[in-house]
């Protein structure tokens, strides 16, 4: 499966979980006592508007503070970290790097540097500030918190980097085995680098651990595989913890259908439909019922989604289609034109369409239909087959004459009943 996103959510929330109480490790000047006592009330008052999520007050007081603080690299993080709460990801990437700056060994500093340049886009100033966390020792959450900063960096560097990404990972992992994420990332990356059996185990570790994420990225490599058995297996296991999964029960439905169980398929999607009726869902059930060619079942699923999506032409002639097949004929030919009238290249629409003309007796619609088809596809027997038959019901006998004897000169045999007609025909409007 191929890795391509943004960074994620995770990475750029972790500042979240860094309050200022537990980040007290940056040196503070010297300065003479009643200043410092003055600036350590100061910060302690912001500190609190910190604690109470009020972002605002906290970053007016520490800008304050800093204006006659500008060695304090405390107050510089604090500022970073009220403003990357307050959306203000610019100014945070200048107060973050100030607190480095003043101690460069400070591990949270680095790190919180690093994820707000990623949340700015700057990835590679965001690598360089968490390859410098990463030999960092953190002040608080020990081995956890330096394995979410390899996870950081990895998730970081891994569309431009990805061996190095992949290492990354597994030092994230291997200092906090139970950190998922890091293992997910790492399995994925070993996917994606062509070592499916390695991504495999990965997977199934995480799989048997109920992560859900791992039993996707597992059953899709087994999809990839046409294991669609061993995708089956788990799929199942999946939703009977989480049966109201939406998508795990499309998944499913899909699964059964690359494996040519179509009603099994059906079996697995109509209860999911009749208690929660949802678009999609009802989209892949429509589509499951024209395989299984029940189409008063499809009938009825896509006449509400036409009505609910009238500028989708493939809505529009999997509709027409089915009611071809319902000999509604006036029916399926409005949506056959709805179909091909918003998008000319739905090649399988023009027989059917023409098909529904003929038995409308439209046959001016009939020629001028499969006139356009043979610009874009080869003629077959049936198109010349029913363009004659449309001329001979217009008494344009010549074009019909023509279109019988291209049909008779590729039939071979295959349309016998079509063939007795033809020559029939040929005699009737050749007497000569």
């Amino acid at each position: 499966m191929v890795i391509s996103k943004s960074i994620p959510a995770l990475l750029l929330a972790w500042t979240a979980v860094l309050t200022a109480a537990q980040v007290h490790s940056a040196p503070h000047p010297r300065s003479t006592p009643s200043a410092e006592k003055r600036a350590a009330n100061d910060l302690k008052d912001a500190e609190d508007l910190l604690q109470k999520q009020q972002y605002q007050q906290a970053e007016e007081k520490l800008q304050t503070l800093v204006s006659t603080q500008n060695d304090n690299p405390q107050a510089w993080f604090d500022l970073g970290f009220a403003q990357a709460r307050l959306g203000q990801t610019a100014d945070s990437i200048t107060a973050y790097r100030k607190a480095a700056e003043l101690s460069p060994k400070w591990f949270e500093a680095q790190q919180n540097l690093g994820l707000a340049l990623a949340k700015s886009g700057d990835l590679s100033g965001a690598a360089a500030a968490l390859r410098i966390a990463v030999t960092l020792k953190p002040t608080a959450g020990g081995q956890q918190a330096l394995s979410r900063a390899w996870l950081s960096l990895a998730q970081v560097i891994e569309e431009s980097q990805p061996q190095e990404a992949l290492a990354a990972y597994q030092k994230a992992a291997e200092l906090d085995p139970a950190n998922s994420d890091a293992v997910l990332g790492a399995a994925k990356l070993t996917e994606h680098s062509g070592n499916l059996a390695t991504a495999e185990q990965q997977y199934l570790k995480l799989a048997e651990s109920g992560n859900s994420e791992g039993i996707g990225q597992l059953v899709g490599l087994y999809i990839q595989q046409k294991r669609y058995a061993d995708a089956e297996t788990w799929l199942r296991k999946y939703m009977a913890v989480n049966p109201g999964n939406m998508a795990a029960q499309i998944q499913l439905g899909k699964l059964l259908t690359a494996e040519g169980k179509t009603q099994d398929a059906i079996a697995a999607l109509e209860p999911a439909y009749n208690s929660a009726p949802d678009p999609t869902l009802a989209r892949e059930l429509a589509a499951l019922y024209l395989d299984a060619k029940q189409y008063d079942g499809a009938v009825k699923l896509l006449q509400g989604l036409v009505a609910q999506n009238p500028a989708d032409a493939q809505l529009h002639l999997d509709y027409g289609q089915a009611l071809v097949h319902m000999h509604k004929y006036p029916e399926a030919q409005t949506e056959l034109l709805k179909a091909l009238q918003q998008n000319s290249s739905l090649i399988d629409g023009y027989f059917d369409l023409a098909y529904s003309a003929q038995q409308n007796k439209n046959y001016e619609l009939v020629i001028r239909v499969l006139d356009a088809r043979a610009k874009l596809q080869p003629e077959t027997p049936g198109t010349y087959f029913l363009r004659a038959t449309a001329y001979d019901s217009l008494r344009m006998y010549k074009p019909a004459a023509e279109n019988y004897k291209h049909f008779l000169a590729v039939a071979a045999g295959k349309f016998p009943d079509q063939e007795f007609q033809a020559r029939h025909r040929l005699k009737a409007i050749l007497p000569d």
